[in-house]
């Protein structure tokens, strides 16, 4: 067979050893998961498995390969078994990605793919991948190097930094799945517009909340519509028998979103279910569906709320990513007080009645927040006014952050601002620290132990003193 992975730059002496066609029966539980099923030959390799309950070698089977950048495959597959859909499908979890290159991860990768077609009765012809957060970007990557992978569905992350992994050609099914208040909501549905744009074979499913580890009922939409989207690729033989019920469910989960308050996105679910039942069903359902959601006044609200949002988010975004590379790049703690007030503006923002900028004041903050947390990894620990201004501003986006706050006052001890690590130590306890022993064990902020106002914070919080 093909290699699953194209050869490509780095990888192409790898992959010319293809794959062998020799699906073996696997003496393994049906209907759980089985964690760390090991990769013959390859020592340290291993990956978790779901195999359906009635799964045999006399038929092929879709799988779904799943990816969570931290290599946790028993954790990634208990999330899509949350949905009942994924009893149809093999699922893998790969447990030896890691937070690395993508040369890396795709090495890793092509040993558990030829691991799994050679052990067990897979259907080419559904070969699919799923990750979340970069573990999507790692699926899509894959993707767009393939030749062999038949769709991807990328949870809170879809685009691989690297501009040589990112999908040009329209050559496999892409479902983008995000939260409406995680950061990466922009992303992603920037993401899916451009690929529609390119005529690839693509769909939006937006559920609620900032995780990208999605709802088991979302999970379950976006393999309904990549069953769909498969089906009609030809992919799934016979299977036109089967839309009539994928409408059913399909229809129920819509009719849901709008009981939950989520009516604009009813709506706008109208229009996938649209495009993925036009050539089946006549289109005057959907038109009468839309008409229903239209005659409710929450429908009319939340989309007179969401007028303009886009373009403010858009300009919002732009505003605050371009000051905050500017004041991290200098260190700048003069402007957290100005930084302050803007995090005060968005959680009004959050509490206020006009359910689109809620949602948009959240997943700034939380891209701010996520921003801040891959910015301070990769600092530079000898610039102690970058550090103290990247901890810092951490603290404000979240106050339950404890070692934020120590390196507050690690940095700005280092820096000569007393006063500053003083503040932020009381702030700290406020917010319930209590471990004054790691306080003690804090070498470099031995100097701040020996003021008599250290000393009386901790008093005044019960605490016990060193002197």
């Amino acid at each position: 067979m093909r290699s699953l992975l194209v050869p490509y730059s780095l990888i192409v002496c790898f992959l010319l050893g293809g794959t062998k066609i020799n699906a073996q029966h696997a003496d393994l539980p049906r209907g759980v998961i089985t964690d760390s099923v090991p990769i013959a030959e390859s020592e340290g390799y291993n990956y978790a498995l779901y195999l359906p309950e009635n799964y045999t070698t006399a038929r092929k089977w879709p799988v779904v390969f799943v990816f969570d950048i931290e290599g946790k495959g028993e954790k990634a597959l208990e999330v899509f078994r949350q949905a009942p859909g994924s009893r149809n499908f093999i699922l893998i979890g790969a447990n030896n990605v890691e937070n690395t290159t993508y040369e890396s991860n795709f090495y890793t990768a092509k040993r558990l793919f030829d691991a799994v077609l050679d052990k067990f009765s897979i259907d080419r012809a559904r070969i699919y991948l799923a990750g979340f957060g970069g573990g999507g970007r790692l699926a899509t990557a894959i993707a767009s190097i393939s030749r062999d992978v038949d769709g991807v569905i990328a949870c809170g992350a879809a685009l691989p930094g690297n501009r040589n992994y990112q999908p040009e050609k329209n050559d496999f099914i892409f479902i983008g799945m995000v939260g409406d208040e995680d950061g990466n909501y922009r992303e992603m549905t920037g993401t899916v517009n451009s690929l529609k744009s390119k005529k690839f074979e693509s769909g939006l499913l937006v559920y609620e909340g900032d995780s990208f580890y999605p709802p088991g009922e979302s999970i379950d939409k976006a393999l309904r519509m990549l069953i769909l989207k498969s089906i009609a690729r030809g992919a799934v033989p016979e299977g036109t028998q089967i839309v009539d019920s994928l409408l059913k469910v399909d229809m129920d989960f819509n009719r849901m979103t709008e009981r939950r308050g989520r009516s604009l996105y009813a709506f706008e679910d109208v229009e996938q279910l649209k495009e993925d039942y036009g050539n089946y069903v006549d289109k005057n359902v959907f038109r009468e569906r839309k008409k229903e959601i239209r005659k409710t006044g929450q429908f009319r609200k939340q989309r007179n709320d969401n007028y303009g949002v886009e373009e403010e988010e858009s300009y919002m975004l732009s505003d605050y990513l371009s000051f905050l590379s500017a004041d991290l790049s200098k260190g700048d703690i003069a402007q957290l007080p100005a930084w302050e007030e803007e995090i005060k503006k968005l959680e009004k923002m959050e509490k206020g009645d006009n359910l689109a900028r809620q949602k948009m004041a959240s997943r700034t903050k939380n891209l701010l927040e996520s921003g801040i947390r891959e910015v301070i990894p990769a600092l530079d620990t000898t610039n102690t006014d970058q550090m103290l201004f990247a901890n810092a501003f951490m603290v404000l986006l979240n106050p339950d952050h404890e070692d934020a706050y120590l390196e507050v006052l690690r940095y700005s001890v280092k820096k000569g601002e007393y006063g500053m690590a003083l503040f932020y130590l009381e702030q700290l306890l406020k917010q319930g620290f209590r471990d004054v022993a790691r306080l003690n064990a804090m070498d470099d902020i031995a100097l701040l132990r020996i003021l008599p106002e250290y000393s009386d914070i901790l008093e005044e919080n019960g605490l016990k003193t060193l002197y």
